[in-house]
This record gives C-alpha cells, structure tokens and sequence, in this order.
C-alpha cells in the first residue's frame, strides 16, 4: 500500500511540475543590440541593461515573450534584423535613414541625441569656440586634415561619410575616417593615432567622466540652411517587416513610457537621482 502512495505521489508531482513548465515555456523574442553604448544598453554584473533593455522588456510582457538581448557589432544588426532568422528586432540607439528603412520597419522615435566630439583636452582652443546661441561647440570645419574616430555603421559614421563626399565641408581636406567595432577602444585611441571621436551626447560623457585628458563638446554645422544649428540624432527601435504584432506592442510602450518615462530610464541608467 504504501508503495502505490508513493508512486501516486510522484506521479501527481510529475503532473505539477510538467504543467509549470507548460506555463513558463513562453516564446523567445530576440534581441540584437551593441552594449558598449550606455546609458541606453551596457554591461553591468554580466548582463546586458540599459534604457533599450528596459523598454524591450516591457515590450516583452506585452506579447507575453520572453526577451533575450544578444550583443553584437554595431553594422550587423540592421541586416541581421531584416533578415528575420536569428533576431527580429534591434534596440541600439539606432537612428531611422532611407537606407535601413529599405530593409527593415521602424517604431516611432523615441529620444534625440546631439552629436558630440571627444578630443584631447589640452587641445580645446583647437576645437571649441562659441556658437550663435551660446552654446560652446565645435564645428564641422574644426575637424578638415583630422584623423576621425566613429562607431562603424551609426549615424556618426554616416554623417562624417557625407561630409568627407564630394561637396561636404570635409571633402579634399585630408581628414581620415576610422570605424571602431568597439566604442571604448575608439576613445583609447583618441589618445594614440585618431584626434577625435564622434559620438552621441550620452556616451560620450559616460566614456570620459572619468578621464580628466578627455572632453567633450557638441558639434555644430556651420554655414548654409543648418548654419549654428546642433548635429543630431533620433532613436527608434528596428523590426523585420512584416512582424506587425511586435512594432505595435513596441510603439504602444513608447506610448505609455512618453517622453517624461523615457527620460526617467536616462536618468536611472546615468545614476541621477530624480
């Protein structure tokens, strides 16, 4: 008698336990981001977190799915996300162009960031100079014959191509454009064989904070319809067309976030206190 007990016990147990895993087994939604790129994603404790990680996991309670961020180069998730097999969204401060908007769908915008220079701080006088509307910055022209360090495949990295084209400011000055897998190598080089680094307001500041041979300051376009005004760039988060469920679930968290729950996440992940 006390045997069958048992075995009834452990097959009612069996039971409990196969129908926990029933429930807990929700789908995978994959996530390509770059965590070098704080406060938006980065490495704490081993794991990938950020103001990208934040949104995409409630995005995930959305859907019901669990979300798993997968950290890749930069210029592999535009392509990686269109194809729709290994992932199907990409969160990584990545800004919408007509180039990517070709390969994969895009959610609203959701945060705009001010293009900045990273040089070497004993060599301010060379960059810096006041704009129009008081701001400190450095223009365009600044950087004509200057070695240029950007992340590969961002919108840094776009806009200096366009400047070293034909008809850009930057076109015949001999200035060099370096692509950088990795924003933190980028920054120690600026130090070593590059002048300056161009990236986005936040991690710029990040990168630097604690590095006094390092500054940092907007940059600015001088000259023509955009004269004085401030470089930037605006987030979205990418998806593979055609997974209409997901960018709606993303758009309506951006939605419910606003702009004052955006910033909220900013903040929490630059370690200002509110």
């Amino acid at each position: 008698m006390k045997k069958i007990l048992t075995l009834a016990i452990t097959f009612v147990l069996g039971l409990s336990t196969l129908g926990f895993a029933a429930c807990s087994n929700k789908e995978t939604l994959v996530v390509y981001t770059e965590a070098g790129f704080a406060p938006f994603e980065y490495i704490s404790d081993g794991k990938i977190v950020g103001v990208d990680v934040e949104i995409m996991n409630l995005v995930g309670k959305k859907l019901d799915m669990e979300v798993k961020f997968e950290n890749v180069g930069f210029d592999t998730i535009v392509d990686a996300v269109s194809a729709g097999k290994l992932c199907k969204v990409g969160a990584a401060g990545i800004s919408i162009t007509p180039d990517r908007q070709e390969k994969v769908a895009f959610s609203q915008e959701y945060y705009t960031a001010t293009l900045y220079v990273i040089y070497k701080t004993a060599e301010e006088s060379t960059y810096v100079s006041e704009m129009s509307d008081g701001v400190n910055g450095i223009t365009w022209e600044k950087l004509a014959g200057k070695n240029i360090a950007v992340q590969g495949g961002t919108t840094a990295d776009l806009f200096l191509g366009d400047e070293m084209a034909d008809g850009g400011v930057l076109a015949n000055t001999n200035a060099t454009k370096t692509p950088y897998d990795s924003l933190a190598t980028a920054v120690a080089d600026v130090k070593l064989n590059q002048d300056v680094l161009i990236i986005d307001e936040l991690p710029a500041k990040e990168l630097i904070k604690n590095d006094s041979t390092l500054a940092c300051a907007p940059l600015y376009y001088d000259g023509g319809e955009e004269a004085d005004s401030p470089a930037v760039d605006k987030y979205a988060i990418c998806v593979t067309k055609g997974e209409d469920e997901i960018l709606n679930a993303i758009n309506e968290v951006i939605d419910e976030l606003g702009a004052e729950g955006i910033q909220a996440l900013v903040n929490k992940h630059l370690g200002i206190a509110e």
